[in-house]
């Protein structure tokens, strides 16, 4: 039986039955050394119910902690504060500014969006048999995890983190206006070639 590394497939060397085909799992020293190198890289996330503190690019100290109830859930271009939802745009920006500063003291509780993990199902193996009727599909559950990350910032910062936030979905937009404009252009080009087809051929000579 041949030992074989799982990453690499290196063959690693042979046991008795030497003459039995089946392959024993293994991890050669090269594939154990970069895991360990690569680790510490990733930090946990926190689980449900529990909270784990992290230091941003910018400096600022908040914590990680997963949105649970849909009422915490924030999608992408939105901020929470003090548990208020804004979705960043210039035309909330006036409310927004309004309610920043309704808000006392010169710090404030911010929540973004940090991250999110969903599970993706392995493609099915093997070729589908002809005869096989297609499965009714059952609804699934959502088997998403978000993580929000709240932290306390001073309010001029949670005012650039909104503009900067408002900007980019202003970006995004206009990127998906483009795409979209120009696939309805291909569709009426299509639309006229194919007219075109239609009035060039042949009248159909009467039996």
């Amino acid at each position: 039986m041949k030992i074989i590394c799982t990453h690499c497939k290196m063959i690693l060397g042979e046991q008795e039955p030497f003459d039995n085909p089946v392959e024993i799992k293994a991890k050669c020293p090269v594939c154990i050394t970069k895991d360990k190198e690569v680790a510490p890289r990733f930090t946990p996330k926190p689980k449900p119910g529990q909270k784990q503190e992290v230091t941003l690019e910018n400096g600022l100290k908040g914590f990680l902690w997963v949105a649970q109830d849909e009422g915490d859930k924030l999608f992408i271009g939105e901020l929470a504060v003090s548990g208020k939802k804004f979705y960043c745009s210039k035309h909330s920006r006036q409310e927004f500014q309004n309610y920043l500063g309704s808000l006392t003291g010169e710090e404030i509780e911010v929540t973004v969006l940090h991250s999110m993990t969903c599970k993706l199902d392995s493609p099915p193996k093997g070729r589908k048999k002809k005869q096989d009727l297609p499965k009714t599909e059952e609804p699934r559950k959502d088997d998403s995890i978000q993580y929000n990350c709240t932290m306390r910032a001073p309010k001029h910062y949670v005012q650039l983190m909104f503009d900067d936030m408002a900007e980019r979905m202003d970006k995004v937009i206009e990127i998906l206006a483009e795409v979209a404009y120009k696939a309805y252009k291909e569709d009426c080009l299509k639309e006229v070639q194919n007219g075109d087809q239609i009035l060039m051929r042949p009248p159909e000579k009467e039996k």
